[in-house]
């Protein structure tokens, strides 16, 4: 094509915007043929393939494991590997063909520079949960008992930090907000040794109480989180997809 791929850096080379561009066209070209040979592989008329799922690390295991029951149960998929992490770091690696599918409580960032498709596969009411002294304290006021109150949060920039701000300053209500927390067992660890009260979906009520001993203190009105799940553009489409967005729709 007439245009340099590399230009000469001292001692070394060094790749132009061109050789980038081009080695991202690379990658793509041999993570599909790697898809190719994954789900081909074997007997062709019944195709079976790995199925990688990011996680995000502030979802609750429970409904994680709902959604994922078909999957593990599919004769189509000889291994399905779950990868933990950071919503954003799960999307990038889903870019470059590391992952299938991915997992988390944030829509997609409109910003990103692949195409992805969003999801919703469903949300739950939140609630305050707390200890058995702060449950004494507050259960039969609230909300109004929550005023100069201590409370753990998500990290600040998350849609259900940003929603329960909203909803303490149309109850006019002051707390002390004790810390924000990016990782949601730490939150809850937290919240059951008393440093403050901890939101929490009502949808895992039951796992929340009895793994941290804590207690479900009042519903937040109108504050919901919600949940999605991104599959990528792909020139090889797979059924797979739209099954497992069916089953997690009706969980």
């Amino acid at each position: 094509m007439g245009k340099p791929l590399f230009i000469r850096q001292g001692r070394g080379l060094q790749l132009t915007e061109f050789g980038h561009v081009t080695q991202q066209y690379t990658n793509d070209m041999f993570a599909i043929a790697h898809e190719w040979l994954e789900t081909t592989q074997g007997d062709t008329t019944q195709y079976s393939r790995t199925l990688k799922v990011g996680i995000s690390d502030v979802l609750p295991k429970s409904l994680v494991s709902k959604w994922l029951a078909p999957l593990i149960n599919n004769d189509r998929i000889t291994n399905l590997h779950c990868i933990d992490g950071q919503q954003d770091e799960l999307l990038a690696q889903m870019a470059i063909h590391k992952i299938d599918l991915v997992l988390a409580d944030k829509p997609l960032d409109t910003t990103l520079s692949f195409k992805a498709f969003c999801h919703e596969i469903g949300k739950s009411q939140i609630a305050l949960f707390g200890n058995e002294t702060w449950h004494s304290q507050l259960h039969k006021q609230f909300p109004q008992s929550l005023n100069n109150k201590p409370l753990v949060l998500p990290a600040k920039e998350s849609p259900v930090a940003r929603a329960i701000y909203y909803w303490l300053q149309e109850q006019e209500i002051e707390m002390t907000i004790a810390g924000h927390v990016d990782d949601s067992a730490l939150m809850k660890s937290l919240g059951e040794q008393g440093f403050g009260m901890f939101p929490a979906p009502i949808l895992v009520r039951a796992e929340v109480e009895r793994h941290y001993g804590v207690n479900y203190i009042g519903t937040i009105d109108n504050v919901y989180q919600h949940y999605y799940a991104f599959t990528p553009d792909r020139l090889i489409k797979d059924s797979i997809y739209d099954e497992f967005i069916k089953h997690a729709q009706m969980t």
